[in-house]
């Protein structure tokens, strides 16, 4: 299920960045955990409660002008639940941070 943890994260990534900007992925390990992170410009206005993403049917662009169901995040957060990890999501300005901790097993 790991792809689709990844999968989500990836196409929102694509979906919901600002045209023309870098996005920044990290995968490495820290302690007894596998850290990866996802950092882009977002081209919608967030509000400042990241964790309001992660309800289903919820979308960063409230005018609702792209294609998508508003599940990929709770879905991703329902899979990392399953593995005993962590995902966190924060919002600071139009930067768009999203954090996956999991146990290395």
């Amino acid at each position: 299920r790991w792809w689709r943890v990844l999968d989500n994260l990836i196409v929102n990534t694509n979906k919901y960045s600002m045209p023309g900007t870098r996005v920044y992925i990290t995968l490495k390990q820290a302690g007894e955990q596998a850290k990866f992170e996802l950092k882009n410009i977002s081209k919608y206005e967030l509000n400042e409660n990241g964790d309001e993403l992660f309800e289903r049917f919820k979308r960063a662009d409230t005018s609702r002008h792209t294609d998508g169901s508003g599940l990929g995040l709770a879905i991703a957060q329902s899979i990392v639940d399953m593995h005993d990890g962590e995902m966190k999501i924060e919002v600071d300005g139009d930067l768009f941070k999203v954090t996956v901790l999991v146990p290395v097993v």
